[in-house]
């Protein structure tokens, strides 16, 4: 069959070959899912979710954020458990200090430090993740099921017999307030790179999905290649970690590679976001089935690793992709000039082959590249039309990856599909078939070309589906039925973008930057799989309408079920604070807008806009009205010395909380200009950012009962103003009245449900 047939293909031919398409699609993005969970039958050497789900019922019985007393209980329990289990353990008092952008975090952390000893060490196997959570979460996921893994892996390591290599084992405290307990960690212990070999970190995002391996450390060839071969379920792309890199998001990884020689890897999952770093975050609403993945990986890495000689493990960086599910392609970054040679190869056949039939011109094929951008702009036109609609119409979406979201973002991608189809279709009509596919796979192939070298780790998506597009359109200019090979040819494109595309979804906030992402991809696989798309999207007045209606019939599902309950409760914020200088008080909410449960607390009209006096000096806007003032006891901040040393003024403080609170924070304007700065002696050298013009916070968490000494490097001599403060966890039950619990279909946001006390200085 000719090209120029196409549209003589049977409706049922086409409609079969839609659904096939929507198959591939769908079973690409399902081969993510998790393996199942094994229960306590399980063999003594394989890791089970149900033996690992004790420890997180233990772990995770309520929110345990660092210095409360649920933190040394769940301290205690872990030091118990791993020396229940052969190791020898130590709990590490000491101070740990990091900024960025110009937020010093600091605080007294107890970090637990345990080893087994190998039969024959060369370097030790580090496996680590954290045991302090949020205030307002219980950490089933974030990091309970690090330190279940682990305890279980020991428990499976010790059925199967003992390593060659150490174990060692380091769970960190404060990660949840800056890292802190990795800097300290790494700052105590300066032989850590020729004590530990590999570190495996475990994290979590969410509740459920797969166990991804998103981070690894520089010079990744040995340990990616080791991980694929090993791992049951090895889940990763190089170019996530190419783009984690580029974000400022951090886990306790971040600090260990600082450390030169350290290689490691960072494991992660991310699925129902919604529950991250709250109240849902519990051993009832996390997945087993992720456990499980996260286990069985560290299992088979841990002993892997411990069994070999870990001395030359450094490789240049590799490429690796999940081709299909669980099973990880990967080679070494020189090869992406080899692919980027065989598209370019291809790609000259497709041209000489389609010019020696006749099937392209000259100026038509221009202007299938031009139609490239066209397709881009329609899926991202229709994708952005139909969250534009929904934005108007409601204010009640949901966070992440809620069902009500997957179902309006299965919207946005039918709308956004609508739109290209109906673009190519008309391409396709205008210039012919092969001139609009070959124009668009000429640009894909520029593309390539420019990601290659921009951003190596990331050319397999775009590479490989181009070589596989080209193929098939190769084998259409020279077969009489081109329908198949234009089919096969878009299979890679399915099985690469559309799991990439659902995990992006997962990943990301659910907003107009996630769309966008999202159109993008869209589009880039729509122009991809162009030789096949104009064949079964004709005519025209079918296809499109078709997509359109389930755009809308799934968009206006998804807007249904947005709707706030228990299981997706809507987010909210109330504090208590006192401003110890003027002898008041007030209610604090960072919302935008009141609820029925926080107008309890903020009566009246409260004021709306900035109020440090209620803030501890903060610039963020907030919803206040008055508050019956408590006798709370202010927080001190007294100087210990005052001095000029090499040009630079050093100011010596001792502060301290006679109510004993979880934190003490001072914030200071922008214009003031810290060099280094020191908490009870652990000097920290600060990096300031050029330009920088938001102001200083530092805070120190889980300060000792004697008070914090901090001493402050200064580039100025002048006077120096700040506001100064502590904050303690709990609401303050109030004289005479008595406020509803939060209801449940609602629960506290980050930095809720907290007392400030607070007051300026001048030194």
């Amino acid at each position: 069959m000719s090209s120029e047939d196409s549209a003589q293909l049977r409706p049922a031919l086409k409609i079969a070959l839609w659904l096939l398409v929507i198959a591939v699609a769908a079973l690409a993005i399902w081969q993510t899912k998790p393996p199942r969970a094994l229960d306590t039958t399980a063999p003594a050497d394989q890791f089970s979710t149900a033996r690992a789900a004790v420890h997180l019922e233990q772990i995770a019985r309520e929110p345990h954020s660092i210095g409360t007393a649920a933190n040394h209980r769940v301290r205690d329990y872990l030091v118990e458990q791993l020396t229940a289990l052969g190791a020898e353990v130590n709990v590490e008092t000491t101070v740990g200090v990091t900024d960025a952008y110009r937020l010093v975090y600091a605080g007294t952390v107890q970090n637990i430090v345990a080893t087994i000893k190998g039969t024959a060490n060369s370097r030790a196997v580090m496996l680590a993740s954290h045991y302090d959570s949020v205030p307002e979460g219980p950490g089933a996921a974030d990091a309970g099921s690090g330190l279940a893994a682990i305890l279980e892996t020991i428990r499976a390591l010790r059925a199967r017999g003992p390593l060659k290599n150490d174990l060692l084992v380091l769970f960190t405290d404060g990660e949840e307030e800056g890292l802190i307990g990795a800097a300290a960690f790494v700052r105590d212990h300066p032989d850590l790179a020729r004590r530990a070999g590999v570190v495996l970190n475990f994290e979590a995002r969410g509740t459920s999905g797969p166990a991804m391996m998103f981070e690894t450390s520089d010079r990744n060839g040995w340990v990616t290649r080791e991980f694929a071969r090993v791992a049951p379920y090895p889940f990763s792309s190089s170019l996530a970690y190419a783009v984690y890199k580029n974000l400022p998001n951090h886990t306790d990884m971040t600090v260990f590679k600082r450390v030169s020689g350290l290689a490691g890897l960072n494991f992660a999952f991310t699925a129902s976001f919604e529950n991250y770093h709250t109240r849902r975050d519990t051993p009832a609403n996390l997945d087993p089935r992720s456990l499980q993945n996260v286990g069985a990986n560290a299992l088979a890495l841990a002993q892997h690793f411990g069994d070999l000689e870990l001395r030359d493990i450094h490789e240049p960086d590799r490429v690796y992709f999940n081709w299909f599910g669980s099973r990880l392609v990967g080679y070494p970054g020189w090869g992406v000039w080899i692919i980027l040679g065989a598209d370019i190869a291809l790609l000259v056949a497709v041209l000489m082959t389609a010019r020696r039939r006749a099937a392209i011109t000259i100026w038509r094929t221009l202007g299938g590249a031009g139609g490239f951008f066209l397709v881009l702009l329609a899926a991202a036109g229709g994708a952005h039309l139909v969250w534009w609609l929904v934005n108007i119409s409601t204010k009640t979406l949901l966070v992440g990856d809620t069902p009500s979201n997957s179902l309006i973002m299965l919207g946005c991608v039918a709308a956004g599909l609508a739109f290209a189809v109906a673009v190519q279709s008309w391409l396709s009509s205008k210039l012919g078939r092969f001139n609009s596919a070959v124009g668009q796979l000429v640009v894909v192939a520029v593309l390539a070309a420019v990601l290659t070298y921009l951003l190596p780790a990331g050319s397999y998506l775009l590479q490989w589906p181009l070589l596989f597009a080209l193929a098939g359109l190769l084998a259409a200019l020279l077969m009489q039925n081109d329908t198949l090979p234009a089919f096969f040819g878009s299979l890679p494109t399915l099985l690469i973008f559309a799991p990439l595309m659902y995990l992006l979804f997962v990943t990301l906030a659910f907003d107009w930057i996630s769309v966008s992402v999202l159109a993008v991809l869209l589009g880039l696989m729509i122009a991809i799989a162009s030789p096949l798309l104009p064949q079964i999207s004709t005519p025209l007045r079918r296809s499109a309408p078709t997509l359109l209606l389930c755009a809308a019939a799934l968009t206006g599902w998804g807007r249904q079920l947005s709707v706030f309950s228990a299981e997706h409760p809507r987010r909210n914020s109330i504090a208590y604070s006192v401003n110890a200088d003027q002898a008041k008080a007030a209610w604090v909410s960072y919302d935008d807008e009141l609820d029925e449960w926080t107008r309890e607390f903020l009566t009246g009209s409260p004021a709306r806009g900035k109020a440090p006096a209620f803030t501890i000096g903060s610039a963020r806007d907030a919803l206040t009205a008055a508050a019956e003032l408590l006798p709370l006891e202010a927080p001190t901040a007294t100087v210990v010395s005052d001095s000029i040393v090499n040009g630079r003024r050093v100011l010596r403080l001792h502060l301290s909380s006679p109510r004993a609170a979880q934190m003490l924070l001072m914030r200071m304007a922008a214009d003031v200009r810290i060099l280094a700065v020191s908490f009870n002696g652990r000097a920290h050298e600060i990096e300031n950012e050029r330009g920088a013009t938001w102001p200083w916070s530092l805070r120190y968490n889980a300060p000792p009962a004697e008070g914090v000494e901090v001493e402050l490097q200064l580039a100025s001599n002048g006077p120096l103003k700040l506001w100064f403060g502590d904050r303690s966890i709990g609401l303050p039950q109030m004289p005479g009245k008595a406020y509803r619990e939060r209801p449940a279909d609602m629960m506290a946001t980050y930095g809720s449900d907290v007392v400030l006390v607070g007051r300026e200085y001048t030194f």
